[in-house]
C-alpha cells in the first residue's frame, strides 16, 4: 500500500519551480540513482523488490562474469525507494546516490576541484602500485 503521492505526479508538479529556480541562480540539488556495475552480482533483487520500471537490464562490464547487471535508465525520477528497499534488506551495496547541484556557490565549487584532484592522484597512485605488483609477480 503506497504511503505517500506518486513520484511521478510530484516530479510533474515540482518541475516547472525547480527550473525556475535554476533560471533564477537559486542553488538546485537534485537526487540521481545508479547502480554500480562492478559491484553489482546479477541477482536482481532489486528489480524483484521495487518493481520500478527505470530498473533494467544490462550486460555485465566483467569479461570474467557472464551474468547480466542492474542498471537505472534515464526515466528515473530519483524517488530512492529502489535503493531504500535493497540497503534496508541488506541485498546489495552497488546502489549509488548521486547528488546534481545546479548553481553550486563559489566555496562548493572550490572543494569539488580539490576532491576531484585528491581522488585522481590517489587513483593514479593506486594503478602505479597495481602494476609494480604485476611486474614483480612475473619477474619473481
Amino acid at each position: 500500500m503506497a504511503q505517500s503521492e506518486c513520484m511521478l505526479n510530484r516530479q510533474r508538479r515540482e518541475k516547472r519551480d525547480r527550473r525556475a529556480d535554476i533560471k533564477a541562480g537559486k542553488r538546485v540539488v537534485e537526487s540521481r540513482f545508479a547502480i554500480d556495475g562492478q559491484t553489482c552480482t546479477g541477482d536482481r533483487a532489486c528489480i524483484r523488490l521495487s518493481g520500478c520500471p527505470s530498473l533494467t537490464v544490462k550486460p555485465n562490464p566483467d569479461p570474467w562474469r557472464s551474468d547480466p547487471v542492474t542498471h537505472i535508465d534515464n526515466s528515473c525520477v530519483g524517488c530512492g525507494l529502489c535503493g531504500e528497499n535493497v540497503h534496508a534488506d541488506i541485498l546489495c551495496p552497488s546502489f549509488v546516490k548521486v547528488e546534481v547541484v545546479r548553481n553550486a556557490g563559489i566555496m562548493e565549487r572550490l572543494r569539488q576541484r580539490l576532491s576531484r584532484r585528491l581522488i585522481g592522484w590517489l587513483q593514479r597512485r593506486a594503478e602505479k602500485r597495481h602494476e609494480m605488483n604485476l611486474l614483480e609477480g612475473v619477474s619473481g
